[in-house]
């Protein structure tokens, strides 16, 4: 699923830049897409670096899957920002794949994580921001019951 999805979306940002108009109205509006879309890539990137639990800080406060959504923002803002309205043939079944991307992923986070994804879930929106993000001092494993029962990875252990 990953190599058909980057193909789709290189695909659509592709189709933009060769079927596009550019002029400055249409960079202005698409800035407005754009550089949202690269912050909150960067500052999703950032803030997972390599989890071993479930992440609560940055953007995932705010919603699951704020990286998904960033790279929609940014195929939207090249449409946007080069009037490449074509390009919004593969843009939609972009979106489709993503939205079943980030499905899939809380599938395997559920199984990674358990109860502990399971909190966060209830607590933080799917991909859009429709509310307060999750208090900076509550992570999903506070809410119901104390801290996680996992215990932490022993970096000293040999195998």
């Amino acid at each position: 699923m990953r190599v058909p999805w980057a193909l789709l979306v290189a695909g659509c940002a592709a189709g933009a830049w060769a079927t596009g108009n550019r002029t400055p109205v249409s960079m202005a509006a698409g800035a407005l897409l754009l550089v949202p879309g690269v912050l909150l890539a960067l500052a999703s990137v950032r803030a997972l670096g390599r989890p071993t639990s479930v992440v609560t800080h940055g953007p995932y406060r705010w919603l699951r899957h704020p990286y998904f959504l960033a790279i929609l923002l940014l195929l939207l803002g090249t449409i946007v920002a080069l009037q490449a309205w074509a390009a919004l043939v593969l843009f939609l079944p972009a979106a489709r794949i993503t939205v079943e991307r980030a499905r899939r992923e809380e599938h395997n986070l559920r199984l990674r994580f358990g109860d502990d994804y399971g909190r966060y879930a209830r607590l933080v929106p799917f991909m859009l921001p429709l509310g307060p993000p999750m208090p900076k001092d509550r992570g999903p494993w506070t809410v119901g019951r104390g801290p996680s029962p996992r215990p932490p990875e022993d970096s000293r252990r040999t195998e």
